[in-house]
């Protein structure tokens, strides 16, 4: 088991079977969960696809230790990632009595992280808690990130709570279940840190195999890297292509694009030509599109327009790019008008919807 440094203040270890081995060992040694009357109480918060293929190791440890879990389990995919799924968390933990005593696992991709996160921290009953993210998405971002977010209706990350995690554990095991569609959550994160911070994880990715890196730590801490010296530098720079995006899963309600999957072609959109060529080998390689499909492009012009006109203010940060005097690319961030925004974002949509 190996620690990783993710520049949070909590526990990040990662390892080969570490989930299924140490989950019930550090909430009762590090946390210290003293036993009370009626025993410890744990909740595994999951959903149906990734409790059905691994629940049954993640509970074998608190069995072993007289300790039997309860399962919750929760539709949290991005169309149902919201205050009511989260709501649903706190009225189970009300109803199983939880308290300082006892702990919350989150077990599962971003959405039941969120989720999960959400709720705990505003569950007053203050569990301990430990995160088990279970795709690469997840282990880069939800798990690991200081504030979770939840959607409503077709608008994206309208409420937010500050993240209260004790401990992550991460597995690469759980990366051989994950479906083809939701890996790109993982690689349009990598992609967006490699553009803007280390250009050699977008080698890395062009090298993945069985959509797991070969060392896990020392991929991650990478990863975690080069976050860091964005939130250090500017963290609106995390920004980069969340306007398409987000219009591209509001218009479709979450339904046809997955996070990533918009993401990655919204990043796309946003780059020079030069830098466009030679990402096409790896978008092919990872299975990403360049090009926006089930849509036209004027569809998603008037969803980003509904968009920036919910914005009160009367500017908006935009990250581009721009040049040097030697020509080198650089990343800027644009306070502009909304109008020439709009501008920014239809340069944007022509690249990969240009006939719309």
């Amino acid at each position: 088991m190996d620690r990783l440094d993710c520049n949070r203040n909590f526990d990040c270890f990662a390892g080969a079977g570490i989930a299924a081995d140490f989950a019930a060992g550090y909430m009762l040694e590090v946390l210290q969960k003293e036993e009370k009357t009626g025993g410890i109480k744990v909740a595994i918060i999951s959903d149906r696809q990734v409790a059905g293929y691994y629940y049954n190791k993640i509970e074998n440890q608190f069995v072993l230790r007289d300790i039997k879990p309860y399962l919750i389990m929760i539709d949290a995919q991005d169309g149902n990632k919201d205050l009511k799924t989260v709501a649903q968390i706190i009225a189970d933990l009300t109803e199983f009595d939880f308290g300082s005593s006892d702990c919350v696992i989150a077990f599962g991709g971003g959405g039941v992280i969120d989720c999960t996160s959400m709720a705990v921290s505003l569950y007053t009953g203050k569990p301990g808690y430990i995160v088990i993210p279970t795709t690469l998405g997840a282990m880069i971002d939800s798990a690991v990130s200081l504030k979770s977010y939840v959607n409503s209706g077709k608008h994206k990350d309208t409420a937010f709570a500050s993240n209260c995690q004790n401990a992550v554990f991460i597995d690469p095991v759980f990366l051989q279940t994950v479906p083809a569609k939701f890996r790109s959550n993982g690689y349009a994160q990598i992609i967006r840190y490699g553009l803007l911070s280390d250009p050699n994880l977008l080698k890395d990715l062009s090298t993945l195999s069985d959509s797991a890196p070969h060392d896990i730590r020392l991929f991650l801490n990478r990863v975690y890297a080069a976050r860091t010296a964005l939130e250090r530098k500017n963290p609106k720079l995390l920004t980069f292509g969340n306007e398409i995006a987000s219009a591209i899963e509001g218009y479709f309600r979450f339904m046809n694009y997955s996070e990533g999957e918009a993401l990655a072609i919204s990043l796309y959109s946003s780059l020079p030509e030069q830098i466009r060529t030679v990402l096409v080998p790896i978008y092919n390689k990872l299975g990403l599109s360049v090009k926006l499909e089930g849509v036209s492009g004027s569809m998603i012009r008037k969803a980003l327009e509904d968009n920036l006109a919910k914005n009160k203010d009367t500017t908006v940060s935009v990250v581009d790019y721009d040049r040097n005097d030697e020509g080198k690319l650089e990343w800027v961030i644009r306070e502009i008008d909304k109008a020439e925004a709009m501008k920014l974002f239809e340069k944007r949509l022509s690249v990969i919807s240009p006939n719309n």
